[in-house]
């Protein structure tokens, strides 16, 4: 496994199980996105405790995650991961997606993204319009009104 970081995105090449990276978690930093590039012989987990405790620790990421290959990805990794892109588009991908983006922009759009993982509609609209309310607050050097 070969784990590359920078401030935004952290990137992991020559997964042989998504496992491993709960087992390597402070190695990760602390992205926005974790990119998890695959080939076809990646798995969740060896066996079904590996793959719940996989699959607990990318539903509990403080972070976005997608899984990365250049041809099929099974169900059980894409279901796993928040997005699945395609290595080609990748890089291009996130470039869009954070272009002129401060890091404080970005987790607090993650963190949308990160309670709809499992929270009601109600509870990540609410979550939305917070983060929007402090942004903007940063921006016009106000009050956010929390």
């Amino acid at each position: 496994m070969t784990i590359t970081a920078d401030d935004i995105v952290t990137k992991v090449c020559q997964l042989s199980s998504l496992y491993q990276l709960s087992q390597e978690r402070e190695q990760l930093g602390e992205p926005c996105l974790l990119l998890m590039y695959v080939g076809d012989g990646t798995v969740l987990g060896s066996d079904d405790s590996e793959k719940a405790e996989a699959a607990r620790f990318l539903r509990e990421a403080d972070f976005m995650t997608a899984v990365v290959s250049e041809g099929d990805i099974s169900d059980e990794l894409a279901s796993a991961a928040d997005l699945v892109l395609r290595a080609d588009e990748t890089d291009e991908y996130v470039a869009k997606l954070f272009k002129d983006k401060t890091k404080k922009q970005i987790k607090e759009i993650n963190a949308c993204f990160i309670k709809a993982r499992t929270a009601p509609a109600e509870e990540v609209l609410a979550t939305e319009s917070r983060a929007f309310y402090r942004l903007m607050a940063d921006k016009n050097g106000g009050n956010s009104n929390e």
